[in-house]
């Protein structure tokens, strides 16, 4: 009798907080600023939400197995490639880029592996150019890896960072960046759902982008426009593709040191590694994440044209957001919270 009770008591409170949820999500799509797939999970309770078209020329409705574009998310595939390979001794956070790309200007052999992890290389950021056109990793880094004479070394973030690190990668393992990435992440999760952007091939499930810059300041029938960018020239810095399950198994592996040890997973990838808050990240630095101190919550976003992704979760890993979208028109910070925290 008292297992009923309790039963009936914590049921509705939990459809609460679901159906609160689902409720927000529809509002936002009925105002045009969603498109795109939600899976949160509390204590033991996992609710997934799609809502949308991953085509919508063809009216192909979000699903399951929709796979999303997810920006600069992959910067946290690349981070724990690389905390692997520390553990393995093949590469040191102290490490200059002159040890695994020679050929690298010399102002820029100094710059060393934490810099680019935290995005203190003082590097350029890449032009328009870098993504409009196709470049492999090598040509990419000869024509954007570029750091002015007179720069004062601060947080800047940028993408050169971490096509670089794509290349130690390869450089250290000696297979191709994509290929290091399956064999240290993709392969032993089985992440089924997850892999490379290639505009050479036809990738089943893919979700097409579409972009209008409005993030959730726009109207339901503002024009959309096609995504135009070759996402494949983001390398370790948002070249990926998965689904809200596959990051999730990611997230769990993370939990549970399948992929690094707990050491790691303490001291670097959850511990901020500079003192300083980005206001638009709302966050510090770790390598990874971004710490929200003020709300003690890890963030990891990511943004290219109208693939938009946010991942929240708390120290625990036991309180987990993961949204993927494929328009911009959610401001999806501001969305991430309401449903992050709703009562």
């Amino acid at each position: 009798m008292k297992f009923s009770l309790l039963l009936f008591l914590v049921f509705p409170l939990i459809l609460f907080g679901q159906n609160d949820i689902q409720k927000i999500i529809d509002q936002e799509y009925e105002k045009g600023h969603f498109n795109g797939s939600i899976l949160f999970f509390q204590g033991k309770q996992t609710q997934k939400i799609n809502k949308g078209f991953s085509n919508i020329q063809f009216d192909v409705e979000i699903n399951d197995r929709t796979r999303f574009p997810i920006a600069s998310i992959t910067k946290l595939f690349t981070s724990l490639a690389i905390l692997q390979l520390q553990e393995k001794g093949l590469v040191d956070f102290k490490d200059t880029l002159g040890k695994f790309i020679p050929e690298l200007p010399e102002n820029c052999k100094i710059i060393s592996i934490q810099d680019l992890l935290t995005h203190h290389s003082g590097l350029e950021n890449e032009p328009i150019k870098a993504v409009v056109n196709k470049y492999s990793l090598d040509s990419y880094i000869k024509e954007f890896a570029k750091k002015p004479s007179n720069d004062t070394v601060k947080f800047n973030y940028n993408n050169v960072d971490y096509v670089l690190l794509s290349q130690v990668i390869e450089n250290i393992t000696k297979k191709k960046f994509s290929k290091s990435i399956e064999d240290l992440i993709i392969i032993p999760l089985k992440l089924e759902n997850t892999g490379f952007v290639n505009e050479n091939e036809i990738t089943k499930h893919l979700a097409y982008g579409y972009h209008n810059y409005s993030f959730g300041e726009g109207e339901k029938n503002d024009p959309l426009f096609n995504d135009r960018r070759y996402i494949s020239n983001y390398y370790g810095a948002g070249g990926m593709y998965s689904t809200t399950e596959d990051l999730y198994k990611l997230l769990l592996s993370i939990k549970n040191n399948v992929l690094i040890s707990e050491n790691s997973k303490n001291n670097f990838l959850l511990k901020p590694q500079t003192n300083e808050y980005v206001d638009w990240l709302s966050g510090k630095p770790t390598f990874g994440f971004y710490y929200d101190d003020k709300l003690n919550v890890y963030r990891r976003s990511g943004s290219i044209d109208g693939f938009n992704s946010e991942i929240m979760l708390n120290e625990n890993f036991d309180k987990i957001l993961i949204i993927l979208c494929n328009t911009d028109t959610a401001d999806l910070q501001n969305l991430a919270n309401r449903i992050y925290f709703v009562k």
